[in-house]
């Protein structure tokens, strides 16, 4: 069963036997337009409408579109019968979330009840690419069957969800959802169980393919970019050296301070373009491991010597504490030193001057554990979980002041994830913080 919303303007309150329903969209464009039809439709029916919007541009422009449908929406808020709150005031953690939401649908129901209104919707914007939608699910179900009305009482919860962040479970979970909405050929659809799992599943595994056919445009150019980018820097950084050597000829205090500052920056420059390439080719596929054996104690103790000008330009002293049980172990050579290069490299970026860094090691229960530990400034627990994709920093503002792409940490992650092992963070603002990788001994 497909239906248009715009031949039948009550569509998202007739959805058969379902108070939840669903909808997957592609840009803000789609979402506005969405929340506009969603909302417009609950005033005309004289219901309660709790209205989260992501941000306050996409607010405004759904605020605008109403209005142009005849919505005399300053009178809804006056009313109460609309009410308005960002997604901000909404927990992250889904298990607070679960009872933020379960407490306001029953505020919700309380005021639908006694103001009148012929019901109560609301909506919940869903961004969690990867993790399954199962317990959000769970959740809504469990407020449909706890908020109780009367027989002409109607309860409606909207959950949204950005196609870009769809990955294939939670796409096959969704299939399994009742009253799923998209936007086809330009306009709004409604898909029934009966064909539920051809046309969701062909629209959407269509949008996937073009996703892919694009990503790997980009990934292709990343890499060609990226090969010709270090041979110009290759020379910089080479060059450089030689000046600062006196290769030819001296070179004053001034002069040396600014090669160093080239030199500096190509290098800079050269590591976030071997960041790009290293997501490129995971992003291609490229997941194979070249196994050897290695002396861990030398592996780290090279990896310091090569980030040594970074420290001692800021004074940081960077301590190694290798526990004698630790000895040779097997593992990809190249993927283990730029796990080493880029934790070390990102403790001294974020550690200031004259501060400490620690690279311990050990065996335990059959895994190799190393630790690299700074007296940095430290991170907030909301940023845990965000500093490990790609192309984001933990925290914004120190970024700006140390710079960094927001690469090193997602490479970090997925090498560790291919050899087998874990990767935690441990951090207290002003405190500084720990990074922990395990590792597999055999």
């Amino acid at each position: 069963m497909e239906k248009d919303i715009d031949e039948c303007p009550e569509l998202f309150s007739s959805v058969p036997q379902s108070p939840q329903i669903s909808a997957v969209y592609d840009d803000t464009e789609e979402l506005t337009e969405l929340l506009a039809i969603y909302f417009k439709q609950g005033i005309e029916m004289g219901e309660y409408c709790l209205w989260f919007f992501p941000d306050e541009m996409i607010a405004e422009k759904a605020k605008n579109e109403l209005i142009k449908s005849g919505i005399d929406l300053e009178n809804c808020i006056v009313s109460s019968q609309l009410e308005l709150k960002t997604a901000e005031q909404l927990p992250k953690n889904i298990n607070l979330l679960a009872s933020a939401i379960k407490e306001l649908a029953e505020k919700g129901s309380e005021k639908a009840l006694s103001g009148g209104f012929t019901g109560f919707r609301t909506n919940f914007d869903l961004k969690n690419s990867g993790i399954s939608l199962k317990p959000y699910f769970k959740t809504c179900k469990k407020i449909v069957e706890m908020v109780s009305f009367g027989d002409n009482k109607n309860l409606i919860l909207l959950c949204t969800l950005p196609l870009e962040e769809l990955s294939g479970s939670t796409l096959l979970e969704l299939m399994e959802e009742n009253s799923i909405f998209i936007k086809r050929k330009g306009k709004w659809r409604y898909l029934g169980l009966p064909d539920r799992q051809t046309e969701l599943e062909n629209t959407l595994l269509k949008e996937k393919e073009d996703a892919e056919v694009a990503n790997r445009a980009k990934n292709g150019f990343i890499m060609n970019i990226s090969h010709e980018l270090r041979t110009p820097l290759n020379s910089v950084i080479g060059f450089s050296d030689l000046l600062l050597e006196g290769a030819f000829g001296p070179l004053n205090t001034r002069q040396s301070k600014y090669v160093n500052n080239i030199l500096l920056s190509g290098k800079s420059l050269i590591e976030i373009t071997d960041n790009l390439l290293d997501i490129s080719r995971l992003e291609a596929g490229e997941r194979t491991l070249n196994y050897e054996k290695i002396d861990i104690a030398s592996l780290i103790g090279e990896v310091r010597m090569s980030l040594f000008s970074h420290a001692s330009n800021k004074k940081i002293a960077v301590e190694l504490k290798i526990d004698s049980s630790v000895e040779n172990i097997r593992a990809d050579r190249a993927k283990l030193r730029q796990i080493l290069y880029n934790l070390i490299s990102n403790a001294i970026k974020f550690t200031p001057e004259r501060g400490r860094i620690t690279v311990s090691a050990f065996k335990k229960e059959g895994m190799l554990e190393i630790k690299v530990s700074d007296s940095g400034t430290g991170l907030l627990k909301d940023y845990y979980e965000k500093m490990f994709m790609p192309f984001s920093q933990a925290d914004p503002s120190a970024v700006l002041r140390s710079g960094g792409a927001g690469l090193g940490l997602y490479i970090v992650k997925n090498f560790v994830d291919l050899h087998g092992g874990k990767i935690y963070v441990d951090s207290e603002v002003g405190k500084g913080s720990t990074f922990t990788f395990t590792l597999p001994v055999d």
